[in-house]
C-alpha cells in the first residue's frame, strides 16, 4: 500500500492542467499576459455584465442566485505547456477598469474559468480543481468541475459548471509514494462521477478590452 505522501490543494476556479496548460508531469502550468504570444480563434473577447450568477444549495438541486460578483472579462492567454498555443480564460472583476486592470496583471493566476478546447459555434470546454483533494490508500479522491461555455451571439454567454468527485489510483514511484495529478483527475471524470455541485452564470456583452 503506498504512503499518502502529497495530494492536491489549489484555490478554488484555479487554471488546471489538460494538454495545453501543463508539464509533462501533470503540475500547473500558468500562461503570460493576454498582450502577448498566440491568441484564441472567438469572437466572444471582452468584458461582460453579469446578470444571472447561481449555484446549488444541496448536492446538484435547489439553484439560488449569489450575489456580489458584477462582471467577467472573458480573454487570451498563452499556455505555458504550448507557446504556440492559447487558452480562453474568464476572470470575475469590478467595475470596467477594474476588469482591464486584472487581465494585464496576473492574467491567469486567479482565473476564474479556463477553456481548454472548442469554439464559438460548438461551444467551448474547462476543468477546474475547486479545493483540496485527499487519498485513501492508493486511491486519490479530488473534486473536478467541468466548464461548459456557450453563446447564443457575440452579446450573450452562458457558463455552466458540473463539480463531480473522481476516485482513481493515485500514481506511485519507486519509493512508494502515492502522487494525484490535475491530469488524472480530469481523465477520470465521467458520466457516473457523483454530482457535488452546479454554478450558473450568464452575462451580456458591455464593452471590449
Amino acid at each position: 500500500m503506498a504512503k499518502p505522501t502529497t495530494y492536491i490543494a489549489k484555490t478554488i476556479f484555479m487554471v488546471t492542467c489538460l494538454t495545453l496548460g501543463c508539464t509533462s508531469s501533470g503540475a500547473l502550468g500558468c500562461g503570460s499576459s493576454g498582450n502577448e504570444g498566440p491568441s484564441v480563434d472567438t469572437e466572444l473577447l471582452g468584458i461582460y455584465q453579469i446578470t444571472r450568477y447561481q449555484r446549488s444549495q444541496n448536492g446538484c438541486d435547489q439553484m439560488m442566485d449569489v450575489s456580489g460578483t458584477s462582471r467577467l472579462a472573458l480573454y487570451s492567454v498563452p499556455s505555458t505547456g504550448d507557446p504556440d498555443q492559447a487558452l480562453l480564460v474568464g476572470r470575475f472583476c469590478g467595475s470596467v477598469d477594474d476588469c482591464r486592470a486584472r487581465v494585464t496583471n496576473l492574467a491567469t493566476i486567479g482565473a476564474n474559468y479556463s477553456f481548454f478546447q472548442g469554439s464559438d459555434a460548438g461551444g467551448w470546454i474547462g476543468w477546474a480543481i475547486p479545493g483540496e483533494g485527499g487519498m485513501a490508500g492508493d486511491q486519490c479522491r479530488v473534486e473536478v468541475q467541468t466548464h461548459t461555455l456557450t453563446s447564443s451571439s457575440n452579446q450573450a454567454i452562458r457558463i455552466d459548471t458540473r463539480q463531480v468527485e473522481t476516485i482513481f489510483m493515485g500514481e506511485v514511484d519507486a519509493n512508494n509514494n502515492a502522487t494525484c495529478t490535475f491530469r488524472d483527475a480530469i481523465a477520470a471524470v465521467n458520466d457516473e462521477s457523483p454530482c457535488t455541485a452546479m454554478f450558473l452564470l450568464e452575462a451580456t456583452f458591455e464593452t471590449s478590452l
